[in-house]
């Protein structure tokens, strides 16, 4: 099942403005809608649409009158003092500590490079908010926010993991997943039944493939796995293939 997140439906200027805008205000005091119109002259609509963004990430406060957190006032000062370095940081720092921004990592990670629109896609596909033009947008700002936290680089319409990202990102990977209570039956060819326990101890390499539903197929292979398991991994997805769509895989 896709994960539940809040995608804005601003460019990455617009979320800028917005941050700047409840930047101005006091921690623990209440911005009104007209405040934030006036000073960032964005309509109350838009606003409204990009609170769950901002209140998800931690800039803004929950409730009906919402307040600038410590954080977004930093923000909102790095930007208005141009401190393109403190921007950065602030991001990555928003950031490292995400799971979906984690996956989203993985997967580009996994591909080893990702084409700029795949990527988009996949963000809003996965964040399970609907396939709306404002979406993609905000997945696209989505995309911004990770170059400037130095996540990610984009080269020619492709999408990287940045070489310093590299190490963080496995280990995020392998933090999530060890950190998952798996209980769920699994259903082997051979009719046998067998139940994944999650062992701390037990390390996992995590393959993933986007079919071209937009859904996730995952691969999870114990480190210790011998070429002999491989071999009858192998094996059983020949069998699925044979029995579901009838390949000759010899």
């Amino acid at each position: 099942m896709a994960d539940i997140f809040k995608l804005p439906v601003s460019s990455y200027d617009e979320i800028a403005k917005i941050i700047r805008a409840y930047g101005n205000g006091k921690i623990g005091i209440s911005v009104s809608l007209d405040e934030l119109v006036k000073s960032s002259g964005i309509s109350k609509f838009v606003l409204s649409k990009n609170n769950g963004f901002l209140v998800q990430i931690g800039l803004i406060t929950k409730g009906n009158k919402k307040s600038p957190t410590d954080t977004c006032r930093k923000l909102a000062s790095a930007y208005s003092m141009n401190i393109k370095d403190e921007v950065s940081t602030i991001w990555k720092n928003i950031f490292n500590t995400d799971d979906f921004i984690a996956k989203m990592l993985s997967f580009v990670s996994v591909k080893g490079r990702v084409p700029r629109d795949e990527f988009i896609n996949h963000i809003v596909y996965s964040a399970d908010c609907g396939n709306s033009v404002a979406y993609k947008t905000g997945a696209a700002t989505i995309v911004e926010m990770m170059k400037i936290a130095e996540m990610i680089s984009e080269n020619n319409g492709y999408i990287t993991i940045s070489d310093e990202k590299s190490a963080d990102v496995i280990r995020l990977v392998e933090e999530n997943y060890n950190a998952e209570q798996v209980s769920n039956k699994v259903d082997q060819f051979s009719g046998d039944t067998v139940e994944m326990k999650n062992e701390e101890e037990t390390k996992f390499f995590i393959q993933q493939y986007t079919c071209e539903s937009g859904k996730i197929a995952k691969i999870v292979i114990p480190e210790d796995a011998t070429e002999d398991d491989l071999l009858g991994f192998r094996d059983m997805l020949n069998i699925a293939l044979k029995r579901k769509f009838k390949i000759i895989t010899e």
